[in-house]
């Protein structure tokens, strides 16, 4: 608006000119602005007409925190016809960020056959990352007509790797866990009586030393004696531990809403990782392109079958909250992880009345105990329990 003020004033200056002072020159100047004008409206209309865009990345799978780039191509039909201004305006997913806070360019095709630029970005949050041109104004050198373009280039998707965090044997939680998913402990005692090693009747028992597998502590036997007791029989249930991974979609997506998404993802997988190590098979469930998928997650190997898996991830639209397989089946363990706020008390209530077993939250999500059987996982991936 302001360009366009500034040459009616000079339209206004030239015809003042001509008539007070120098017909010659004033129509001179007119004739001059006029050029100019048709020049600028020809090359403007002209750049929308031949350019052609198109977006690529780097690298499709980046681990969290790695640097990528994404590269803008513009290319010309006609190598000898200039171009206006071009501003190109990007827009990325909360989990990527630029790395010099730049998201639109403003430029000039100068090349020949066009030009590129280099977008640096970085993979901030774990999950599936878009990024893509939101729009393309090109302007002509005068700065009074302002022309989108119609044709954008296709999204790109990037995913990024969430961590598998390492963090040691949480004894109070994996009990918790463990209860759940192992053998009965009711079966403490049996017709034969054994002495062997702690001369506790029922099955052969003895105290737990470092590297025994915790599928074989007997936690109510261990609570009795205040001292954990490994059972050494191999009477060990077939159940698992059954994980469900519910990603609500805020509705106005924002770094808040992934940070919460990545925070209950590795902590899934940081609670996975121990109880691998522990000699537990888990059963995962979650939903990514379009369906409910199930990993069942038995050594190291698996696990990051399913971070690899999981790199993809978005979260997840109302309608697909509600995994469309049974996976609270009779005999196992139900360990339910949600990125839910407390301002999504519609969804956390939908959720809590859908499952029974244990809700885990994010401890910054700012929501308090809502059932008996509940825990918290800070940025530490260190599990409490809600009371």
């Amino acid at each position: 608006m302001n360009n366009l003020l500034y040459f009616i004033i000079c339209i206004f200056t030239a015809i003042v000119l001509a008539y007070f002072v120098s017909g010659s020159g004033g129509f001179f100047i007119l004739f001059l602005l006029a050029i100019a004008l048709i020049i600028s409206l020809v090359t403007v209309i002209g750049t929308r007409l031949q350019i052609a865009l198109s977006l690529s990345l780097s690298s499709k799978v980046v681990n969290k925190g790695e640097d990528f780039a994404a590269r803008l191509d513009i290319t010309k039909k006609h190598a000898l016809q200039p171009t206006s201004f071009i501003e190109v305006t990007l827009a990325v997913t909360p989990n990527v960020a630029s790395k010099d806070d730049v998201l639109t360019y403003k430029m000039i095709c100068s090349g020949l056959h066009g030009d590129s630029i280099d977008i640096p970005l970085n993979a901030v949050l774990c999950g599936g990352g878009e990024i893509s041109v939101e729009k393309v104004v090109v302007s002509d050198y005068l700065g009074l007509l302002n022309l989108k373009m119609k044709r954008l280039p296709p999204k790109c998707k990037v995913n990024i790797l969430p961590r598998i965090p390492d963090t040691g044997s949480q004894t109070e939680v994996l009990r918790s866990v463990s209860e759940r998913i192992s053998f009965d402990d009711s079966d403490e005692e049996s017709d034969e009586t054994s002495s062997t090693l702690t001369g506790v009747p029922g099955y052969e028992h003895r105290e737990y030393v470092p590297g025994d597998p915790l599928k074989r502590v007997n936690w109510k036997l261990s609570s009795k004696k205040d001292q954990f007791m490994v059972r050494l029989d191999e009477k060990v249930t077939s159940s698992s531990q059954v994980f469900r991974l519910d990603l609500p979609k805020a509705e106005v997506p924002d770094f808040i809403s992934y940070r919460m998404m990545d925070i209950i993802i590795e902590g899934s997988l940081a609670m996975l990782g121990m109880l691998v190590k522990s000699g537990y098979e888990s059963e995962y469930n979650y939903f990514i392109d379009g369906q409910w998928e199930m990993a069942e997650i038995s050594d190291e190997g698996t696990l990051v079958l399913l971070q690899e898996r999981l790199a993809g991830i978005t979260p997840y639209p109302k309608e697909n909250r509600e995994p469309d397989h049974n996976i609270n089946e009779k005999g196992k363990a139900m360990l339910c992880f949600t990125s839910c706020t407390a301002e999504m008390s519609g969804e956390l209530a939908e959720l809590s009345d859908s499952f029974e077993g244990t809700l885990v939250v994010v401890k910054e999500s700012g929501i308090s105990a809502l059932r008996s059987d509940m825990w918290s996982v800070n940025r530490e991936f260190e599990f409490s329990k809600l009371t």
